[in-house]
């Protein structure tokens, strides 16, 4: 028994000391991220460490804070505005000033009711390219927009391979009896 109780000791000492040691590899960033223009912060920035799923977004004053690894390369990004990558280094702390992307903002968007500006669309929109299709494997065209647009429900009423389809876009919870 205390050859047993020696042995997990050993096993969690030492699974202490590595994980002690990966926790060093870390580094704490700070910074603040503001528009290059007018100097105001932006909220609502995404920071992401390039390469990874690690990331983070910016306050309601356009500050944040990030754990990153050594040498690590942020990428800032906010529609309207210019995406950009800084590379971190030795340094604590980042500040960012993100230059204004006049032309995205400028296009033009078809909906249901008409054409509009991008800049004045108060509601969502979302757009597929080309690459967005070629990600997992599908069966028909109907599981392409499957779970890419948000709001949109595809079901095929009574289960039939070869019948019809029901597509409602943010039309399941919509008052009234026809919603498709």
């Amino acid at each position: 028994m205390t050859k047993l109780y020696l042995l997990v000791r050993r096993c969690l000492t030492v699974a202490l000391i590595f994980g002690t040691l990966a926790s060093f590899a870390q580094q704490a960033v700070t910074g603040k991220v503001t528009a290059a223009d007018d100097g105001s912060g932006i909220p609502g920035v995404n920071v992401l460490e390039k390469g990874t799923s690690n990331g983070t977004v910016t306050d309601s004053d356009g500050k944040y804070t990030i754990n990153v690894g050594a040498n690590a390369t942020l990428v800032f990004s906010f529609v309207g505005y210019v995406t950009q990558e800084v590379t971190v280094g030795a340094q604590s702390s980042v500040n960012v000033g993100l230059q204004s992307d006049v032309t995205s903002l400028s296009e033009v968007v078809v909906v249901g009711y008409g054409t509009q500006d991008k800049k004045e669309l108060t509601s969502s929109v979302t757009s597929l390219k080309p690459d967005d299709f070629n990600k997992g494997t599908v069966n028909d065209p109907v599981q392409l927009l499957q779970g890419k647009v948000a709001g949109l429900n595809i079901t095929r009423p009574g289960g039939d391979p070869n019948g019809g389809f029901n597509i409602r876009l943010r039309g399941v919870g919509t008052f009234g009896a026809n919603a498709e």
